[in-house]
């Protein structure tokens, strides 16, 4: 990976993502700053040689932004939606409000952390092509919030749309167990690892030039039921019966990342539960 200039990185919500990501930027000799909006959390990012900050954004406005945005030269929004637990959250306004203060402050890179979730219900080869046509409200929410930090004038943005985020302490596996049934026993798996999470991440770093979009999806597809009953096993913890129902058969591509980016996946086979 060639090297880039160090810079002002601000890291919007340091959680499973944000955090690791504030420790591997800090490593890499980046002046980092990490968000949170729990005072416990502040603790956890200082840890990480990061400065830590309080920021807290909602749809009518930001405390606490505008000094974590002052001077920096890249923001990295790591927010997460938020709709499946509060299903009247409107995240496309709280990107608007931040976009807001993104504007005042003169930040010229922004990097946007999306989902495949854009995409829907489309099957088939899905690339950076592929219409959105987001059928949850956070896919329907994701997209606007895309546009939002694309069509600007003011400053450069990447969008990385990430598959389904598995390693430390998270993975569909344990969720799974707990259902009567589980749908769409052929469909492949479009996943990504932690790691190639942030490898990602900082490879975009050296590329922010213009407005760019990259799929974040490891080449591994292999069928639902084939990868859960393996990783059922090492978890070990036991799985209900696959059907077909709800069949939707797709494989996410993540060429363009390997072409532009460089981008060598990491956690090729995803057989991890860390």
């Amino acid at each position: 990976m060639s090297e880039r200039n160090k810079k002002n990185i601000g890291i919007l919500g340091c959680g499973w993502l944000g955090l690791p990501l504030a420790k591997k930027l800090v490593e890499n000799g980046d002046i980092v700053r990490g968000s949170t909006t729990q005072i416990s959390k502040l603790k956890q990012i200082e840890a990480t040689g990061a400065s830590a900050f309080m920021v807290v954004c909602e749809e009518e406005g930001c405390s606490g932004l505008g000094p974590f945005l002052t001077n920096l030269d890249t923001l990295i929004i790591t927010l997460p939606p938020g709709v499946r637990n509060n299903p009247n959250r409107r995240f496309d306004l709280v990107i608007q409000q931040i976009k807001k203060e993104i504007l005042v402050q003169g930040v010229e890179e922004v990097l946007f952390i999306s989902s495949t979730s854009v995409y829907g219900s489309t099957q088939g080869l899905i690339t950076e092509e592929t219409p959105t046509a987001g059928v949850t409200e956070s896919g329907k929410q994701l997209v606007v919030c895309e546009q939002l930090l694309l069509n600007n004038p003011s400053f450069n943005t990447t969008v990385i749309r990430f598959g389904g985020l598995i390693g430390p302490n998270r993975h569909p596996v344990y969720s799974l167990a707990k259902r009567k049934q589980i749908d769409n026993a052929k469909g492949e798996i479009n996943f990504i690892h932690l790691e190639d999470c942030l490898q990602m991440i900082v490879r975009c770093l050296l590329k922010i030039n213009g407005n760019s979009l990259y799929n974040g999806v490891s080449p591994y597809h292999p069928n639902r039921k084939d990868y859960y009953t393996l990783m059922a096993q090492k978890a070990g913890v036991q799985l209900p019966a696959f059907t077909n129902q709800k069949e939707m058969r797709r494989v996410i591509s993540s060429q363009k990342a390997e072409k532009d980016l460089g981008m060598r996946f990491l956690v090729e086979n995803l057989l991890t539960l860390n």
